[in-house]
């Protein structure tokens, strides 16, 4: 959930929310949030790693072995909404007021708007720039078949992820498990909640939630259809400035804006070929992390951003520059972007021409995405690995987390967020004392012959997945800022090794690891304890002093131990 909010925003969220804390106070809570599940004990949910709940292959739905190879498909489907009441930016500050002229298409008398996530609320769609798409990957080996989607939005919870894996269109293609994650981009239409006509109005929409989950099954479904024998080529590369030179930064591509200035600026690209036709690209995974926000709080354009030109560029390729298009269907996966990993704070990313852009806007966004594909492009050209290995598995687990954020409780209550089973609370008792709400959460490792993931249902600080704390992945840059002074990170108490990568590539066979950021649910920052700071009076409703914005959008202090941990035992889990 974005750090960067409108300075009304900034102002005008924590008083309005304070006040609908006060109310709901007085009013014993007596809204009606998602019934808890009675089957689930608070011993339970407290236990942490039980073990998975799903692995493949070894569970009983896929124990055959095939023949033995590996085969992929590829599949997208567009969301993008068609704008039509749109509106004219009168004081030019990106936000409608009421006051504000617009087309009322349908005559009903009111604003039908598609409210942009991220950044500040009231931010309405005026057009659209590029495709808001669904694009997915399937992998089959022996009995094991797999999926991974990633759709263009903000996030999306993991109601909405359930109803996508039971949809009757891929009941037959008895799939055994679909990732699913969202590109976390800040110039899609609002699936959360949060940036709605004003702080405390809902933008989240049945109607277009419908609309992404039918683009979703559609590019699994033709993921699935298109399943064939075929081989990987997979490379990585880096975004720092200079990659012969680890201490030259990374100011022309991304930036850690939060101690401790610890971050992944690693690009992986796995293409996948025909086996028949090695020539023939079927779909490509291209992984790297930072907060598709290039676009800037005053675009009202739709946009995915940065991952639009990341793909359409390795799939046409640049060929004025010699580094041909692979071709078929090219899919982002999002990393560690928590702790401010993006575009913000002196990135400039050369145009063009060569000559850096400064400003946030979609031409950065284009900037950005087409550099990213150069460089996927020249890794893959110089050091493309054909691997041999073809095994595909998985391993899935169920996780809770206590809700202890009052700002999440309340947008939950008064029915801003979008909706999200919750348990472990008596919804006819006031959410006080022992009496509080935990989230399911879910988990996943996927692992395709040398390269895994694993799945975090948010923004996962960096430090949580490279650690780093030795100031090995700073990249020349100060691993705390000189100007920062107050609740500064002790980094004697970061948590020692090994961190959640090194328990990633200590898998057998595994020579390549991402982290699949905001995948199976999103739930917001996922902070490390060590520098977990509240601010002292008005704790989640503002930020504490020094760098602690992510406090307010996370679900608590307690979210490592909640989440961290059982990811990581999932990581060392084996069958």
């Amino acid at each position: 959930m974005s750090h960067t909010r409108s300075l009304r925003a900034a102002v005008l969220f924590p008083m309005v929310l304070a006040m609908v804390l006060a109310a709901l106070s007085v009013a014993g809570c007596k809204s009606s949030p998602p019934e808890p599940d009675a089957t689930v004990a608070d011993a339970g949910i407290a236990a942490g790693f039980l073990g998975p709940d799903d692995h493949c292959p070894g569970s009983a739905h896929c124990e055959g072995t095939g023949d033995g190879k590996l085969h992929v498909g590829a599949g997208k489907a567009s969301f993008t909404p068609v704008i039509v009441e749109t509106w004219t930016d009168v004081n030019g500050d990106s936000e409608w007021q009421s006051n504000e002229p617009y087309v009322d298409a349908d005559g009903d008398g009111k604003f039908d708007a598609y409210w942009i996530a991220g950044f500040g609320s009231g931010r309405a769609a005026n057009g659209v720039s590029d495709d808001l798409e669904a694009r997915a990957l399937a992998f089959r080996h022996g009995d094991t078949l797999v999926a991974i989607c990633y759709l263009d939005v903000v996030g999306f919870f993991t109601d909405e992820m359930d109803a996508i894996r039971q949809d009757a269109r891929l009941a037959e293609f008895a799939i055994d498990h679909i990732v699913l994650g969202s590109t976390h981009v800040h110039e899609s239409v609002d699936t959360i909640g949060l940036w709605g006509r004003n702080e405390l109005q809902t933008g989240y929409q049945a109607d277009f939630q419908a609309t992404v989950r039918d683009a979703a099954v559609l590019a699994i479904r033709d993921a699935v259809t298109g399943l064939k024998p075929a081989r990987m080529i997979i490379a990585q590369g880096t975004s720092l400035d200079d990659p012969s030179d680890p201490t030259s930064g990374t100011t022309s591509f991304h930036h850690d804006i939060r101690d401790p200035v610890i971050y992944d600026p690693t690009i992986t690209v796995a293409r996948f070929v025909d086996e028949a036709a090695p020539d023939v690209t079927i779909g490509t995974l291209l992984a790297w992390t930072s907060h598709p926000e290039t676009g800037g709080d005053e675009n009202l354009l739709l946009s995915a951003d940065f991952p639009h030109w990341f793909r359409e560029t390795v799939e046409q390729g640049l060929p004025d520059e010699g580094l041909e298009g692979l071709g078929g269907v090219a899919l982002f996966v999002q990393g560690a972007l928590g702790g401010q990993i993006g575009p913000l704070h002196g990135v400039a990313v050369p145009g063009p021409d060569g000559t850096p852009i400064t400003s946030l806007g979609l031409a950065k966004a284009q900037a950005l995405g087409t550099n990213l594909a150069r460089r996927a492009l020249e890794a893959l050209r110089d050091d493309g690995e054909t691997s041999t290995e073809t095994a595909v598995s998985y391993r899935s687990t169920e996780m809770f987390a206590r809700v202890d954020n009052v700002g999440f409780q309340t947008l939950f209550l008064i029915d801003v967020l979008a909706p999200h089973r919750l348990v472990g609370y008596d919804t006819t008792k006031p959410i006080v004392g022992a009496n509080i709400p935990w989230i399911p959460l879910r988990t996943t490792y996927l692992q395709v012959g040398p390269l895994a993931t694993i799945t975090s249902p948010g923004e996962l600080h960096p430090e949580l997945w490279v650690g780093g704390y030795d100031g090995s992945w700073s990249w020349g840059y100060p691993i705390l800022s000189p100007d920062v002074t107050e609740n500064v990170p002790d980094l004697a108490d970061a948590p020692a090794p090994p961190y959640l990568r090194d328990l990633v590539l200590a898998n057998p066979g595994v020579r390549y690891a991402i982290l699949a950021g905001c995948a199976e649910d999103y739930a917001g920052y996922i902070l490390p304890a060590f520098n977990y700071v509240l601010h002292p009076d008005n704790p989640y409703i503002e930020e504490a002093n020094g760098q602690h914005y992510e406090e307010t959008r996370s679900l608590g202090p307690e979210v490592e131990e909640h989440v961290v941990d059982v990811m990581q035992a999932l990581a060392a889990w084996r069958p």
